[in-house]
């Protein structure tokens, strides 16, 4: 969780890094700001959210949009990284002062161990597996910790069923014709250890893997893979078809179109859930 090189407006924006200042602020987002796409790409979008939490969180007059490897914003911005939103908030607040001590005060200590969303609910071992798998899938761990809590009430539990009768089964609600196409059965991943189970996790996400950024495409891999990649906005489902009817309570504004943020909007309330505290571990 070192960053290594300028982020932003100007910077080196190495690609590495600039993941990392993505994750980072869409920790510390709030209110009706969407989520960055993490993809490692310093466009409009992450320099735009920069100066925003320049601005609206560090208080700077002079916003510049670029972060620097020891510079206020970054040292603001990586308590996001290890304590739980609001208290990374109210300290990260501390770094507008001029005062020397105060904001010495303020900075994290180092940690080996990285936090990630609803850590706390679950055993170091599936945290451990989780970070791993999300390595090899170059998926951010908040957001596939987010949709597994979606897809499972909060539980993580492997054995969890659809409580529709559809069969779906465990983490990301497997699918009878899912599993057999990953070579097992329903039944056999109900048996299976939580830890275990996120093999079939990594092997359901491995086709799609160079094409999920964001969190809406991490929930569509498991939804709906055709919408992976497609804009919040994008319409997936339209008034008059049967799967508008299934989901019609997502169409908030009642336009008649069901937008990938729409239908993702349970998801996106779980990932910032697993950020508060007591959760976030």
């Amino acid at each position: 969780m070192k960053l290594s090189h300028s982020v932003g407006l100007k910077g080196i924006n190495q690609k590495a890094d600039v993941k990392l200042v993505q994750e980072a602020l869409n920790r510390a987002t709030i209110g009706p700001l969407r989520l960055l796409s993490v993809d490692g790409i310093c466009g409009a979008n992450t320099r735009q959210r920069i100066c925003w939490f320049q601005k609206e969180v560090l208080k700077f007059r002079r916003p510049d949009s670029l972060i620097d490897v020891k510079g206020k914003t970054w040292k603001a911005l990586s308590l996001f990284l290890v304590k739980p939103k609001e208290q990374a908030k109210s300290f990260a607040s501390l770094f507008s002062t001029s005062h020397k001590q105060v904001v010495e005060k303020a900075e994290p200590s180092i940690q080996s161990i990285q936090t990630i969303a609803w850590g706390a609910k679950v055993s170091p071992e599936f945290k451990h597996k989780v970070l791993l798998v999300c390595k090899e899938l170059d998926i951010h761990p908040d957001f596939l910790m987010a949709c597994m809590a979606f897809e499972t009430g909060e539980t993580f539990s492997p054995k969890i069923k659809n409580a529709a009768g559809s069969g779906a089964t465990g983490l990301i609600q497997f699918m009878p014709a899912t599993a057999k196409g990953l070579g097992t059965t329903t039944e056999k991943l109900a048996q299976m250890t939580a830890v275990k189970q996120l093999d079939y996790v990594k092997k359901y996400f491995w086709p799609y893997r160079k094409r999920i950024n964001k969190l809406e495409d991490v929930y569509m891999a498991i939804l709906y893979p055709a919408a992976i990649g497609k804009s919040t906005s994008h319409a997936l489902f339209k008034r008059g078809t049967i799967a508008y009817k299934q989901n019609s309570g997502f169409d908030k504004d009642k336009d008649g179109n069901i937008t990938l943020s729409e239908i993702s909007s349970k998801v996106t309330s779980k990932y910032h859930k697993g950020l508060q505290a007591g959760y976030i571990g």
